[in-house]
């Protein structure tokens, strides 16, 4: 449907989601319309696509897809377009202009403006106000109608216009496949439609380039950062519908063009994606470098036996090793599993330091793991992000978390804990930041889930056995009674967990349907849990899923949970939103990283919320339309009803967003799924979640295979081999 009007008014403008609400004057008629808009102003006279809708407390509405600026068709439309748009031209002068030039009236004032000249009403400064018009605002608006026959949005096609001007019709019609280096949101297939329709043909340069890139990004999506030539070639040429030697012909060329890179690794060639193959690259001159800087060794003891002393401890050989071997080293990495002292050793190394007078940073890649280590630690941690004061960039686009800029981190020592979280980008990253003078400590479990995007770096390095790595095995004192981290162990040796049914801290629950797995989890956690122990269900306790959807999904859980934990009342106010219900009380998640958002802290203002941050509704306000979430260490942060895709419920969570996070109290529902899903390590990862309590509801076979499975393990990457190069 489509409808014509004026703007009367811009009643509401969101900047940062472009969301607008319009009044606008239809005929005799004002209708509201809603939408997502560019620069827009009043009295602009604008077509809309959308169709009508009916909000619950503002009425009827038009909800419009796209739009775009009336062009006069007309000489009188003409007249009248230009006195209401041109300052200080008004419609006489306008008359005059176009009963001159008539038809070609457009391209005079464009490119032949000295034309205008001796025509009654204007002198040098209106002939230049309507060259620069019709040279910036028409030339757009023409353009965005072209674009939009390809349903491309008035906002994408903006964006394109800004970086194109007035070449964009040609380069379009020449080279559609161009849009996918100014515009990173478009991707290829969405380019190729439009090349079909241009007739482009098949085996077209740019078009199997693009098609080449696309097809190794498709390859790279599950944390590989390369794939092999062979596998590429087969996929591209079936892709692009072409032969395999036009690929070969095309690869060629990208490689020429350091778009993709190609490395041998074990006299196999593999292609990398250029942001993934330099990412990669100067890690591993980093590591190179950091491991062949000479460090003075000296002898810590006293120091040791300082620390031990001051937090009652009873240091291992094994902990008093991987202190002495920090301090003594440019680069080191502690890795172990739950219970085998990491954080103790990391609280020895910083006391030291405090002792010698050295600055020092912690940091962690999320914000609830960099909360914990500063709770465990009692110091001050940050999110690698807020370290590095990344501005504002889309982690969708990889190549510009590649591009960024970083602040240089100004201190002698940077320990980084939950390292095996971090893919080769923000590890890229965080060497971009690090001196070369400056120690490097990295902390992690490389059994746990590799990081969600590319790259296996921790585990790579440690592999290349070029940096000191102290894997730390025995399990300390109040651990070793843990049945979860014996287990936990188990699991990762690829033994059979043991389930007791007392005195116990890991408990499983046996079903047999779908069904049945949900009814255990709604009664445990509507009255069997709080029977057994005194906590707050809301905020000590966490379900973990491995996937998203199907019954046991988190979509479908955090509904059953929702209406367990915090049902429908009048006094609570509540907002539905793509199919979910937001409602007063609700445990939410933060699901993507914005950088710009802004939240308040102890009456202080700070930007930046981030992928996996977890808070509460405490205020929906359906009249102003916001929401207040407050979320750890009391972040109070707005949102407007419209930015609402950036939170989901988080009574249940995946278990990959459950990484850098312990809980209390985890109830994991194991029971069927996507058996590629479910691996050892997911599994792993899983107990190791939970402190004080873990029960799994489901089947024990499917526990059984996940011992079994360690598919998952096997990234295609490239770093271990560039640090061996190197060396």
């Amino acid at each position: 449907m489509k409808i014509q009007g004026k703007i009367s008014t811009i009643i509401y403008k969101n900047e940062s989601s472009s969301w607008t609400v319009l009044l606008l004057k239809v005929g005799k008629e004002y209708i509201t319309a809603v939408g997502m808009t560019d620069n827009i102003e009043v009295d602009e006279e604008l077509e809309f696509e959308g169709e009508e809708d009916t909000h619950k407390v503002y009425g009827k509405q038009f909800k419009f897809s796209t739009y775009k600026k009336i062009l006069p068709k007309t000489n009188n439309a003409l007249i009248q377009y230009i006195a209401d748009n041109v300052k200080g031209i008004g419609k006489k002068t306008a008359k005059n202009i176009v009963d001159k030039f008539e038809d070609n009236t457009v391209n005079i004032i464009r490119y032949d403006k000295d034309k205008l000249y001796g025509i009654k009403g204007l002198n040098e400064e209106k002939i230049q106000e309507l060259n620069t018009f019709f040279s910036e605002e028409w030339e757009k608006w023409n353009t965005v109608e072209f674009l939009s026959d390809f349903n491309i949005s008035v906002i994408v096609a903006s964006k394109i216009y800004k970086i194109l001007r007035g070449e964009t019709i040609n380069i379009v019609k020449e080279n559609p496949y161009s849009l996918l280096q100014f515009v990173r949101t478009l991707d290829f297939e969405f380019v190729d439609n439009i090349a079909k329709k241009l007739n482009i043909e098949l085996n077209n340069e740019s078009r199997i380039d693009a098609g080449i890139l696309y097809a190794l990004n498709k390859s790279t999506e599950f944390g590989h950062t390369c794939i092999e030539m062979d596998i590429l070639l087969e996929y591209a040429s079936k892709i692009l519908e072409v032969p395999e030697t036009e690929i070969t012909n095309g690869i060629t060329r990208l490689t020429f063009d350091k778009k993709i890179y190609v490395q041998k690794i074990n006299e196999k060639e593999f292609v990398f994606r250029s942001s993934y193959y330099l990412a990669e690259d100067n890690i591993a001159r980093n590591i190179v470098s950091h491991s062949l800087t000479h460090i003075e060794n000296k002898d810590y003891s006293k120091q040791i036996e300082k620390t031990s002393k001051k937090n009652s401890l009873v240091l291992s050989e094994e902990q008093i090793k991987a202190i002495s071997t920090c301090l003594n080293n440019s680069i080191s990495i502690i890795t172990g599993g739950p219970g085998t002292g990491k954080t103790t050793i990391i609280k020895c190394i910083i006391d030291i330091l405090e002792d010698l007078k050295k600055e020092y940073v912690l940091c962690a890649p999320t914000g609830r793991a960099s909360k914990r280590i500063k709770e465990t630690t009692g110091k001050e941690a940050k999110t690698i992000h807020r370290l590095l004061e990344i501005a504002k960039v889309d982690d969708r686009d990889l190549d510009a978390m590649y591009e960024i800029e970083v602040k240089v981190i100004e201190a002698d020592v940077v320990i980084i804990d939950e390292a095996s979280m971090i893919d080769c980008l923000m590890m890229n990253n965080l060497f971009k930041a690090i001196k070369p003078n400056t120690q490097v400590i990295l902390v992690g479990d490389i059994d746990q889930l590799p990081s969600v995007g590319p790259g296996n770096v921790l585990k790579d390095i440690i592999s290349s056995q070029v940096v000191n790595v102290v894997a730390l095995k025995e399990i300390y004192r109040q651990s070793s009674k843990s049945d979860i981290i014996l287990n936990a162990h188990k699991v990762n040796n690829g033994e059979y967990p043991e389930f007791k049914n007392k005195n116990t801290d890991l408990f499983f629950i046996s079903t047999n349907s779908m069904e049945n797995t949900i009814s255990e989890i709604s009664s445990l956690l509507s009255y069997r849990l709080e029977s057994f122990a005194s906590f707050d269900i809301l905020k000590d306790l966490q379900v973990l899923t491995p996937m998203k959807k199907t019954e046991l999904g988190t979509i479908h859980l955090n509904g059953v949970i929702q209406e367990i934990l915090n049902p429908k009342s009048s006094k609570k106010s509540e907002k539905s939103f793509n199919s979910r219900v937001f409602r007063e009380g609700d445990k939410v998640m933060q699901i993507i990283n914005n950088y710009d958002k802004k939240f308040s802290q102890n009456g202080e203002f700070f930007d930046g919320i981030y992928n996996g941050d977890i808070g509460f509704i405490t205020k929906i306000n359906n009249k102003e339309e916001k929401i207040m979430v407050t979320f750890d260490d009391n972040k109070e942060v707005e949102y407007e009803f419209d930015e609402l895709d950036q939170l989901e419920l988080a009574y249940a969570v995946t278990i990959h967003k459950s990484q850098g996070c312990e809980f209390d109290y985890v109830v994991l529902p194991l029971y069927t799924g996507y058996k590629k899903l479910f691996t050892r390590n997911l599994l792993y990862t899983a107990m190791t979640r939970a402190k004080k309590m873990l029960v799994i509801v489901g089947s024990k076979n499917i526990i059984n295979f996940m011992v079994e499975n360690i598919e998952s393990k096997n990234r295609k990457t490239g770093l271990k081999q560039k640090i061996l190069e190197k060396l």
